[in-house]
């Protein structure tokens, strides 16, 4: 084939790819591969320029590479000479490097190899196989791999900037490229890349400083990125490139896994890696051992998301760089506020540990202002996320706690309400802490009593027996609650006010108290009278009902409710319980209630029982407990009462004269009465009793009784003259 035939099927390809007909421009450049020595210098560039194309559609990089160096029948020079393009364009190899103009969607000029390397590793890199391109550069410096690199990650950061909306992908690309150019490791060789250019060496310390400032400047670039596109903190960039920068593996390059055919494995061989493979043993890349934000670079998928960095991850790393008020605040606009956070919900349990260390990191800050309410929302949200107070954070609720609502002269200035919800804030974060509970207590009391002054007993009861709950115990507290309830239940008892009747064990331990207090309520007395003839009653029915153990029981509990109880320093005995009984009789017979008449001698020979009383003692002890009482029930005209008194009392005519004067008094009168009502034979046998008891007449038993012994007992009118006043005969009572 002829130079001729040659060049016209060499422009029949090049119309055929430029009207997209592939398979045609592949069928040409074939025929002509034979004879390629036939074409001419112009021709032999086209030729190889469009199999580099043709390389770069299949995805041959290494061939593409070939193709693209033999266009300029030369290999690229090595970095850091200052050579200007052979094209004679204004650019030189350095500048193409290190700042290239072009926008990383843009095609660079063709003027020199360093231009079409460039391009050739952008189109590259969107296939994910920037490895391939850079293992088949020629690199005789060693630095013209590195400077293809840092020229995309110029290129790379500089597209973002300038792009309307930074794309995901080119940004991950950026954030990981420059994470390998700036490590301490320095996988990539940046650093003689570096030395190479400069002609001279570099110190360590300038080096390391150099490094930083150029990092700075990168974050800073980020952060406007982000302010352009309204990214808040968990999903910024700058925040992707802080948690690259500072985790010991990256979260998008991790450790020795570069994905840039650095002398390295990828970490899947036992050495782990740090291990140094050749080249010839290294394990290909998976989607699953490559994060799927690398897909750029090397295999896998690219990034889709805003952010490759998890949520958790940006949060751990704001929290550990100080950024505690930027994660918060952005956390809480997406979450609601730091009191709904909770370490156990499936929506914070990610994210709890870091936002729990930053709630206490600005704790602190807002302790040292003084704003001590704001420290306490602050510790309580953290402990809502699972943090465990120690020793120092202790002290500082304490002081919070304290302070909380107080001006600059320490004067407090909050309502109670608001002071309350503080000092049980920092009670629940210490609960074990003294000086809290004292003073929550005493807060709670002084509201508690400001309530019962507005009348809200409700709200009284319940600030006195939180307070109890807070220092079991506690006086004030104590104090305020018994006299409350104390005036509850005499409103109760005494029938002023609406309720139902109160238990005897609750109102014996309100009197216990009461009667222990320094200033006993008004109604202490008037409670205590109810509760003893309650207990009374209840003893009396012990009694009577054969339980002595169970009467010496409640008696017990009656007198222990009384402070003189201490002085006597005795137990309750049955000899106690006899003289209750007879206490009882006593009310019965002033009070002259109910069927006294008959109860009186029951409880007089119950007394006796439990007295050991038999024969003359317990006729003895009966006269003592009814001769007060017996001329008063004959003077109330009680003749019946007086007399079945006697008819179960059955004591011996001659025991006691006046005793037996009263009751025949009691028979003459009531026969008297019942003459006059027309019972004849009832008048009878009263009269028969009287004479046994020695009574001849009311006239005759008149003198030996004077009016100062008993009084009223002979002012009854004298029978009718025409009454029979026959002779008496004496009847068994």
């Amino acid at each position: 084939m002829n130079t001729t035939d040659a060049t016209r099927m060499l422009r029949q390809a090049e119309h055929a790819y430029g009207a997209g007909n592939f398979a045609r421009t592949v069928n040409l450049l074939d025929r002509i591969s034979t004879d390629r020595p036939g074409l001419p210098v112009d021709g032999r560039a086209s030729y190889d320029a469009l199999r580099a194309l043709l390389a770069e559609r299949a995805g041959n990089w290494p061939e593409a590479v070939h193709r693209w160096l033999a266009v300029f029948g030369t290999t690229p020079p090595a970095s850091g000479e200052d050579q200007p393009c052979d094209d004679g364009c204004d650019c030189d190899v350095r500048t193409v490097l290190d700042a290239p103009g072009a926008a990383s969607s843009e095609t660079p000029c063709l003027c020199c190899p360093a231009h079409a390397l460039w391009r050739l590793v952008w189109q590259a890199a969107r296939q994910g196989a920037i490895g391939e391109v850079l293992d088949a550069v020629p690199d005789p410096s060693g630095n013209r791999r590195t400077a293809l690199v840092h020229a995309l990650a110029i290129g790379t950061l500089r597209s973002l900037a300038e792009s309307g909306t930074a794309d995901p992908a080119h940004a991950v690309f950026a954030i990981a490229v420059w994470r390998l150019l700036l490590g301490k490791q320095d996988l990539l060789g940046f650093e003689d890349l570096v030395i190479a250019r400069r002609g001279a060496p570099i110190h360590i310390k300038d080096w390391l400083s150099a490094c930083d400032r150029l990092a700075a400047r990168i974050r800073t670039a980020l952060r406007s990125i982000d302010e352009r596109d309204g990214h808040d903190v968990l999903d910024a960039w700058e925040t992707v490139w802080n948690v690259e920068r500072h985790e010991s593996n990256g979260e998008l390059v991790r450790g020795k896994r570069t994905y840039l055919r650095m002398e390295d494995c990828f970490g899947m061989c036992n050495d782990g890696p740090a291990c140094w493979c050749s080249v010839d043993s290294w394990q290909p890349p998976t989607p699953d051992t490559t994060p799927p934000c690398l897909g750029l670079l090397f295999g896998g998928r690219p990034v889709t998301g805003r952010s490759p960095v998890t949520v958790d991850t940006a949060a751990r790393q704001l929290a550990a760089c100080g950024e505690h008020r930027s994660l918060l605040a952005t956390y809480a606009r997406r979450h609601g506020e730091p009191a709904t956070w909770q370490a156990d919900s499936d929506t914070h349990k990610a994210c709890a540990p870091y936002l729990a260390r930053a709630l206490v990191d600005r704790a602190h800050e807002q302790s040292e202002k003084g704003a001590w309410q704001d420290t306490l929302d602050d510790l309580t949200s953290a402990v809502s996320c699972g943090f465990v107070l120690d020793r120092s954070h202790h002290e500082m609720v304490r002081k919070a706690g304290l302070r909380a609502g107080q001006n600059g002269n320490g004067y407090q200035r909050a309502p109670l309400v608001q002071r309350i919800h503080w000092l049980e804030s920092a009670h629940s974060l210490v609960p074990e802490d003294t000086a809290l509970a004292e003073e929550l207590a005493a807060t709670l009391v002084r509201q508690g009593t400001e309530a019962l002054r507005r009348k809200d007993r409700g709200e009284g009861r319940a600030r006195f027996q939180r307070a109890l709950c807070v220092l079991p115990g506690e006086p004030a507290a104590q104090h305020a609650l018994d006299a409350l309830e104390l005036a509850e239940v005499a409103a109760v008892i005494t029938g002023s006010g609406p309720g139902r009747q109160p238990g005897l064990q609750r109102v014996g331990e309100l009197l216990h108290r009461g009667f222990r207090a320094e200033v006993p309520a008004e109604e202490l007395r008037a409670v205590y009278a109810w509760y003893c003839d309650r207990m009374t009653e209840r003893i009396v029915e012990k009694a009577l009902a054969g339980k002595k153990g169970e009467a010496r029981r409640v008696l017990r509990q009656l007198e222990e409710v009384d402070p003189s109880w201490d002085e006597r320093g005795t137990r309750a005995d049955d000899g106690d319980v006899a003289g209750v009984l007879c206490e009882r009789a006593v009310r019965l017979l002033g009070g002259r209630s109910g069927d006294y008449a008959r109860q009186v001698p029951v409880l007089l020979a119950a007394a006796a029982t439990f007295a050991r009383l038999t024969g003359a003692e317990a006729e003895q002890q009966a006269l003592v407990t009814v001769l007060p009482f017996a001329a008063k029930l004959v003077d109330a005209g009680c003749l019946s009462d007086l007399i079945t008194l006697q008819a179960g009392l059955l004591i011996t005519p001659g025991r006691c004269p006046e005793y037996d004067q009263l009751v025949a008094v009691a028979h003459h009168r009531r026969a008297h009465d019942r003459r006059a009502d027309g019972e004849p034979a009832g008048a009878a046998r009263d009269e028969r009793t009287a004479a046994a008891l020695r009574m001849e007449s009311a006239q005759q038993i008149a003198l030996p009784f004077t009016s100062e012994l008993f009084p009223g007992l002979f002012d009854r009118s004298v029978p009718p003259p025409d009454q029979d006043d026959g002779p008496y005969t004496q009847e068994t009572l």
